[in-house]
């Protein structure tokens, strides 16, 4: 049977309305005598009273509910990084004793409506549309929630948490180069959001700190990772002293790809075709050696939390993260 507030009060002996601002540490409480708070909070161990957060928000208008707005349609957020991101953001979350409420961007307008209904006064934004980041900055600018982009935003009032994605290609070139390599590949998504064009910037860097020169040739740029086939066909088919012997590839799915390939052609991997992924999703589990770049998506939603609730960091400010390379 479900212990009230009423239960709580009479074995306190004292009324309902002081077991109420105890509870939700109401500056009245503090009027109370040490021993009454003290029998009030004897009363609630020994019942196992457990609070009803959702009902507490309502009744004080006080929400102390995270929102985490999700571009599911998007592929990299329907993968571990929304999940290591939950997870950081669920555990900072709860320290600060706040709830958290996923919502589902395929229809942004009934996402508003239902920050509006709840009251929610935080939200977090993982989402690579820039429509979508641009509806959600607005609503939120407009009722004064506190937001926090996580990897992409197209505004600049509102803080961003990203990892260090130039700074990874730059050193991975590096490493690439330091092993012989010098004719090295790029996979890369066909588009031009922040972190391709951060991590096509730190190939090029890489190359030029080496004394290199990124051939345009050599770029393999499609929406979907299958169509990357007919270029590495291509390229494999060169004769041995003109193919390239290193391909960096910005997501595993694409590293993948190319290693499938690799494979059904005979090239030898990795003596004849060095392969580097990021996020180490994929390159992790797969029986080849792939390198990949492992970025901090659980501290990066925890440092979310910190952000939109106020302990740290102000709008506008971008948060950079730094990444773990694993050279296999």
């Amino acid at each position: 049977m479900r212990v009230t507030l009423a239960d709580i009060a009479k074995m306190a002996g004292v009324s309902t309305a002081a077991v109420s601002q105890v509870l939700n540490r109401h500056p009245h409480a503090r009027t109370l005598r040490p021993e009454t708070r003290e029998k009030i909070l004897r009363a609630v161990r020994e019942s196992g009273y457990c609070r009803n957060e959702a009902a507490a928000e309502i009744r004080t208008g006080a929400p102390k509910t995270i929102a985490l707005l999700l571009e599911f349609s998007h592929s990299a957020v329907r993968g571990v990084a929304a999940n290591e991101i939950l997870l950081g953001l669920l555990n900072a979350a709860a320290q600060r004793g706040c709830n958290v409420r996923v919502c589902n961007l395929s229809e942004p307008e009934l996402v508003q409506q239902e920050l509006a209904k709840y009251d929610i006064r935080y939200a977090v934004c993982f989402a690579f549309s820039p429509q979508l980041q641009q509806e959600i900055g607005e609503f939120c600018r407009a009722r004064q929630i506190r937001l926090c982009y996580i990897e992409e935003s197209c505004r600049d009032d509102f803080p961003v948490v990203y990892s260090d994605d130039r700074t990874a290609m730059r050193q991975i070139v590096h490493l690439l180069v330091k092993e012989g390599h010098r004719r090295i590949a790029v996979i890369k998504p066909g588009d031009d959001i922040r972190y391709s064009v951060e991590r096509l910037e730190g190939v090029k860097e890489g190359m030029r700190d080496c004394g290199l020169e990124l051939d345009p040739q050599l770029v393999s740029p499609h929406h979907d990772p299958r169509e990357h086939f007919a270029d590495l066909e291509r390229w494999f088919g060169l004769p041995e002293e003109e193919r390239p012997t290193a391909f960096i590839c910005f997501d595993d799915n694409r590293a993948a790809q190319v290693l499938i390939t690799a494979q059904h052609l005979g090239i030898r991997v990795p003596e004849k075709c060095r392969v580097f992924g990021f996020g180490d999703t994929l390159a992790r589990q797969l029986y080849y050696p792939v390198g990949s770049v492992v970025q901090p998506f659980e501290t990066m939603g925890e440092a979310a939390v910190e952000i939109v609730t106020g302990g740290n960091g102000s709008d506008g400010l971008r948060h950079l993260f730094p990444t773990e390379i694993r050279a296999r």
